[in-house]
């Protein structure tokens, strides 16, 4: 049986699907994706416990499992939480390991006893995928850097602030709000940063919590030399790369999530 608020020594476990690797210039310095979620994560129950919100001996346990490769956890009951990552893939690609990832979220159990979800930027696209709302490309092109997001009266519910400071990398949207679901927060570039299942079972965000100042700033560096970025968006986003970011806040409230039945 997944673990949850009512045994509070028992660890968090998190189950993270992999769906991409970060530029050689982040991995390096910051490691791959299971080593930035795991600080985001670790970050988000430190938080927890300074709040006495958690037993203060509580630990949380990632796990990554690699998607494009289709591998999956083989017994979803070990785990509390699912996490599906970025990816420079895009989720409407007719791709077979991202139809596989799509069906999976489409038919992932959504009792008490089955793990939360959680999906973060690509991961939040292949969840509108997998549930019928339309993901393409904006055409507003990329929203980028660190950003402020409006929350909805139920955004403001759901993430405990009035609003949300991030860092953006996208230009893939999720048009729309799938049937079912609920939105949580917008911006000017992006109508759907957030939303959350009616049976509050997941939860998506466009932003990256897991990105610091210093990994956002070797992106733009590296995207700007091979021309994805032009020098107008570039500069622009360099100039607040620096600013304050909710990463503690942002990820107390995805472990406490994912934590609680």
């Amino acid at each position: 049986m997944a673990a949850t608020i009512s045994h509070p020594n028992a660890p968090i476990r998190v189950a993270l699907l992999v769906c991409g690797a970060p530029i050689p210039a982040v991995a390096e310095p910051y490691g791959e994706y299971p080593a930035i979620f795991n600080n985001l994560l670790q970050d988000g129950l430190k938080e927890l416990k300074e709040r006495k919100a958690v037993d203060p001996d509580t630990e949380l346990i990632l796990e990554g499992f690699d998607v494009r490769e289709e591998i999956y956890p083989e017994n979803l009951s070990d785990y509390d939480g699912v996490v599906i990552t970025g990816s420079a893939s895009n989720a409407y690609d007719d791709l077979p390991w991202i139809n596989k990832l799509v069906d999976y979220v489409a038919k992932f159990p959504r009792g008490n006893e089955a793990p939360k979800i959680v999906g973060i930027c690509f991961g939040h696209q292949i969840i509108g995928r997998a549930f019928k709302a339309n993901v393409s490309k904006s055409t507003r092109g990329w929203e980028l850097g660190w950003t402020l997001t409006d929350f909805t009266e139920e955004g403001k519910k759901f993430w405990k602030e009035d609003s949300m400071r991030i860092h953006e990398l996208h230009q893939d949207v999720v048009h729309d709000v799938p049937a079912g679901f609920t939105l949580l927060a917008s911006t000017a570039h992006t109508t759907n940063q957030s939303m959350i299942s009616e049976d509050g079972r997941i939860v998506t965000l466009q932003g990256h919590p897991e990105f610091t100042g210093p990994i956002m700033r070797e992106f733009i560096r590296v995207r700007t030399a091979n021309g994805t970025f032009n020098k107008e968006l570039s500069e622009a986003s360099l100039k607040v790369v620096d600013n304050t970011v909710d990463r503690a806040t942002v990820a107390a409230r995805i472990v406490d999530f994912v934590r609680k039945a």
